[in-house]
């Protein structure tokens, strides 16, 4: 089978792998679409959780049910299906404490199982769920990204009233603002640095930092409406600047939701989070959160079909991430299809 093996940092290949064959406990599946990830591409730059390469990478995808192994229960060739990357161990002590999305065993498409810019993979069979047949593909691959973004508001704890602000304006960031406007809050502020993106915001109070300069705090105080700011800030942008100016934008025991990664040493003040009890907390994976994901792809109030911009067949996949990685201004998520379903963006 055609499948995108990373062979070593910035050489991505199209090429010939064998076809995987389901293990006792898995699913064969075909892969109708996979979607570009800003971790892709941080795959593809630097390589930096140290994978062992060569692999297929790739990891938010679906597609329909090929074969089956012969312990798996509940899904039969042609079943529509999306899948989850993680695959805890079941084992270690995270996991036996009910945190298999921190398993410290854990499998991963991409990482150190192959991945899912392929023809086909192979997904173990609690890592996936069926979904509707009238769900677009792209739509369907958006399980795990919800999942994900799910787990960051949990890790908000916002209530009624509050008041949230996203720093960050890709495609995470978008969504997670998007699934916050189904919470009673006061407010759902969004800041970023592009119109075009920050126009997917639906539900949410958009806000370009990069035209506003050094105004940009002063405006973001008062799009929050009461001069003690946010009760949660969420940084879903992986840069030094927006982990620096994400606690200070908090009102006094407010919560740092760290849901992007930030390379190398952060400035925080810890001073700052002694004199007002700020509360710093990470949001990695998701806690068992696929089932209320798959539900929530279908909710028509969402429209995250929106989400899907471009649409490529996978012999396009150096076009597919260029637009993820580059135009800002006109791509938002990036799906790579087979060559039947890839022809339009």
């Amino acid at each position: 089978m055609r499948a995108l093996v990373l062979q070593s940092p910035g050489r991505l290949e199209l090429t010939d792998v064998p076809r995987p064959s389901p293990a006792h406990d898995q699913l064969l599946v075909r892969t109708e679409a996979a979607l570009v990830c800003t971790s892709d591409i941080n795959d593809v730059r630097r390589n930096p959780f140290g994978i062992r390469l060569p692999v297929v990478i790739g990891h938010e995808a679906a597609g329909t049910v090929a074969a089956v192994g012969r312990d798996v229960r509940g899904f039969s060739p042609g079943d529509r299906v999306a899948t989850h990357p993680v695959h805890p161990c079941g084992r270690c002590d995270s996991c036996r404490a009910g945190m298999g999305h921190l398993c410290s065993a854990m499998e991963h498409f991409g990482v150190n199982m192959q991945g899912t810019f392929a023809e086909h993979y192979v997904a173990r069979s609690d890592r996936a769920r069926i979904v509707p047949r009238g769900l677009d593909w792209p739509v369907a691959a958006l399980a795990e990204p919800v999942s994900v973004c799910l787990e960051a508001l949990a890790q908000a704890r916002v209530e009624a009233a509050d008041r949230l602000l996203v720093i960050g304006d890709g495609p995470f960031g978008v969504l997670i603002a998007r699934l916050a406007s189904r919470l009673d809050l006061a407010k759902v502020v969004i800041a970023g640095r592009h119109d075009f993106r920050l126009g997917f915001a639906r539900g949410a109070v958009p806000v370009n930092v990069r035209k506003l300069g050094e105004k940009a705090r002063a405006a973001l105080r008062a799009e929050s409406v009461r001069p003690s700011s946010y009760d949660a800030v969420v940084l879903a942008a992986g840069t030094r600047e927006a982990a620096s100016e994400g606690p200070a934008l908090l009102r006094p025991k407010g919560r740092l939701v760290v849901f992007s990664a930030v390379p190398g040493s952060t400035p925080i003040d810890l001073f700052d989070v002694h004199v007002r009890e700020l509360e710093i907390v990470g949001a990695c994976n998701d806690q068992d959160r696929l089932d209320e994901a798959v539900k929530l792809l279908g909710d028509d109030s969402l429209r995250l079909g929106e989400l899907i911009t471009h649409r490529l067949p996978l012999r396009e996949y150096r076009e597919a991430f260029r637009l993820a990685e580059q135009a800002r201004e006109e791509a938002m998520k990036v799906a790579i299809m087979p060559e039947e379903h890839g022809a339009g963006r």
